[in-house]
């Protein structure tokens, strides 16, 4: 049975924190990437249906919504464990909101995470009530498992931090396969973004992750991400629109004819 480290999960994950240095493990602080995205395409996420694959924690997906205005954010992450982290800063962000009244908007953070913790969780009203951010999380392998919940359509898909790991475990097979799942579960018009892992990452990951079936299937890859992905996924329909190498590992972005 495949665990956490087999599929290159890590747990402690603490979001931009872990990639940037000098960056606030805070969930709330928002991450550089999500920041940078919203520069590079104005109004990416805002009012729109986003799907967050490989998740881990949460930290990005309760972002997109709390704080990048998201219409709905779906987060797959295939270690139930860290789906359960998920669903927790879901709970914790969401009581820290002050509720919409007649009078004023509803406020993201109003209470202290201290505050939440000391006095107990608030749960948000049912979302066909309210205009509470929606925030779900699923345990599942999204490059190979059909489950209707996280079908989409989606006008956003991001895969940050862990393209590498699909290829090492699925290999260029499974790559291929994720951008063609990718394109059919976007709306036209919609958008990949894929934080990019360059290939001496993988040869690192190999020594020092405890998963020996990684060593064996980076042997077998021929696609590399430096000279091969953009055109896999022009071959899936979708075209580079925007691309940075401001962070640590370069951010691209794809839109779906």
């Amino acid at each position: 049975m495949a665990t956490a480290t087999n599929w290159g999960n890590y747990h402690g994950y603490h979001g931009s924190a872990r990639h940037f240095p000098g960056s606030s493990p805070s969930a709330s602080v928002r991450d550089p990437r999500l920041t940078l995205l919203e520069s590079l395409i104005p109004g990416l996420f805002k009012a729109k249906s986003c799907l967050d694959v490989g998740c881990n924690t949460g930290a990005v997906s309760c972002q997109l919504a709390f704080d990048f205005d998201a219409a709905s954010v779906t987060g797959v992450d295939i270690d139930p464990k860290l789906v359960s982290e998920a669903e927790d800063l879901v709970a914790l962000r969401s009581s820290c909101i002050r509720p919409r009244t007649d009078e004023a908007d509803q406020i993201v953070d109003y209470f202290p995470t201290s505050a939440v913790l000391k006095y107990g969780y608030r749960f948000p009203p049912s979302p066909a009530l309210s205009k509470w951010p929606r925030v779900r999380f699923i345990s599942s392998d999204w490059v190979v498992l059909a489950n209707p919940a996280t079908a989409g359509p989606y006008d956003v898909i991001l895969a940050l931090s862990v393209i590498k790991w699909l290829h090492l475990e699925h290999l260029d097979e499974g790559l291929v396969r994720f951008f063609r799942k990718c394109s059919s579960s976007l709306v036209s018009g919609g958008y990949l973004v894929l934080e990019m892992h360059p290939w001496e990452s993988y040869v690192t990951a190999v020594e020092v992750k405890k998963a020996p079936h990684f060593k064996e299937h980076l042997e077998k890859l021929k696609y590399r991400p430096e000279t091969s992905f953009n055109g896999l996924l022009q071959e899936q329909g979708l075209k580079l629109c925007a691309t940075s190498d401001d962070l640590p590992r370069r951010i691209s972005v794809y839109r779906r004819d």
